[in-house]
């Protein structure tokens, strides 16, 4: 990953219920913004934390990199919020990793741009996605 000011990095959500903060998994090997991909990905499909109404990802203490899902008119959209425009391109950039492989792959990506689609966005560090077959509840 890019200059941090940490080599601690740990991934959070928060809870649709209580609005706390849980964290999810401490990353201490592999590529963080590779396993961040990973979870987003699950996230936005359902397959993982439908507990939580965001994802975070954390570099000691500050915060990177934020996932949120939000309804629109109807439609269904992810945001991610990056802290700065080399972390948005790195996520662009990356594959996935999942827990204890350690491998850059595409595991979820297909299934993800199945059902979401990218969206113009003028602030450079915002992703927008639609999930334009709108078969993702929220």
């Amino acid at each position: 990953m890019g200059n941090y000011i940490s080599s601690d990095f740990y991934i959070y959500g928060r809870l649709k219920e209580t609005d706390k903060y849980e964290m999810i998994s401490e990353l201490k090997e592999g590529t963080p913004m590779s396993r961040f991909k990973h979870e987003v990905f699950a996230f936005s499909l359902k397959k993982r934390y439908s507990n939580m109404k965001s994802l975070y990802l954390y570099c000691g203490y500050s915060r990177i990199a934020k996932c949120i899902m939000q309804r629109s008119n109807e439609i269904l959209y992810l945001h991610l919020i990056f802290s700065d425009h080399e972390i948005a391109k790195e996520f662009e950039q990356c594959q996935e990793q999942i827990q204890n492989v350690y491998i850059d792959i595409s595991w979820l990506e297909k299934t993800f741009l199945d059902s979401w689609v990218i969206m113009d966005t003028e602030n450079n560090l915002e992703l927008k996605y639609e999930n334009y077959k709108m078969n993702i509840e929220n």
